[in-house]
């Protein structure tokens, strides 16, 4: 345990808070560092903010100084759309949460890769990628260097392994190779499930490219339940992600819901974190 413990680097996700104000509220109160709304949320959604509440949230922000991150919506919205009507809708709906972000002072926009379509055949899985797989490799590349070419350039896009596919992994490596603005959310819970990605490829993909992890995602899952619960509820040892990452320059947000049980794994993590994490 160690007195320094760096609030600062830690938010909760906001999703059934009623308001942004009260999660911001909410957050001075129980010493989160930062918030993260999601967008997926409708009463979040960017249209349903005018001006005037936005330069009240930025300001209410500041004067508690807690700070604040976005998610991006993730279901409905196609990184890897090969149809140009629907990929111009996508890139509209992302502007309209960058402009958000850049309103709000927020410092992060999480946003999740998409999967890639397959077809059965035979009772097992087809070919169907590898057959068109420059299509949507160009598809996935087109979509991401959109969102860098209207993203602020004081906001750090993080693409999530939600999921995190082999050709994923191909295409973020060619945008590493080329620019220094894309940046990576790493969530530990998903980084354990095949449905999200090989477990292990993954994990090395992170590890190789840990100078750009800006975000941690922690939650806990126990036997039979789902996702998102308070941390400690499984064997998963996430406190060896943590001593890794708070070596570097990561915020962890605490994906927990009710945000009551995020606030006890925030306690749970002030215990164990590492005596002299090199920041």
């Amino acid at each position: 345990m160690t007195d320094s413990f760096p609030f600062f680097r830690f938010g909760y996700h906001v999703v059934y808070d009623p308001s942004i104000t009260n999660a911001l509220d909410f957050a001075a109160a129980h010493q989160f560092g930062y918030i993260v709304p999601d967008l997926a949320v409708p009463r979040f959604f960017p249209e349903n903010m005018n001006q005037d509440l936005r330069r009240s949230i930025k300001n209410r922000a500041e004067s508690l100084g807690v700070s604040i991150s976005l998610h991006a919506p993730g279901e409905g919205v196609d990184i890897v759309t090969l149809f140009p009507e629907i990929r111009e809708a996508m890139l509209k709906r992302i502007s309209l949460c960058l402009e958000l972000a850049r309103d709000l002072g927020a410092k992060r926009v999480t946003i999740h890769p998409s999967a890639f379509p397959s077809f059965a055949s035979g009772g097992q899985l087809g070919t169907f990628l590898q057959d068109h797989l420059e299509l949507y490799r160009n598809a996935l590349l087109t979509g991401l260097q959109g969102i860098l070419d209207i993203a602020p350039s004081d906001v750090q896009i993080c693409v999530e392994n939600s999921p995190m596919e082999k050709l994923t992994m191909e295409v973020l490596q060619t945008v590493f190779n080329e620019r220094k603005d894309l940046y990576l959310t790493w969530d530990i819970l998903k980084n354990q499930s095949p449905a999200h990605g090989d477990p292990a490829s993954v994990k090395q993909f992170f590890l190789r490219h840990v100078d750009r992890v800006r975000e941690c995602h922690l939650h806990d899952m126990r036997p039979g339940g789902r996702g998102h619960d308070r941390l400690g509820v499984s064997d998963l040892d996430f406190m060896e992600y943590v001593r890794l990452l708070a070596k570097h320059d990561v915020c962890f947000t605490l994906e927990i819901r009710p945000r009551e049980n995020a606030y006890e794994s925030l306690m749970m993590l002030k215990q164990a974190w590492p005596e002299k994490p090199r920041v």
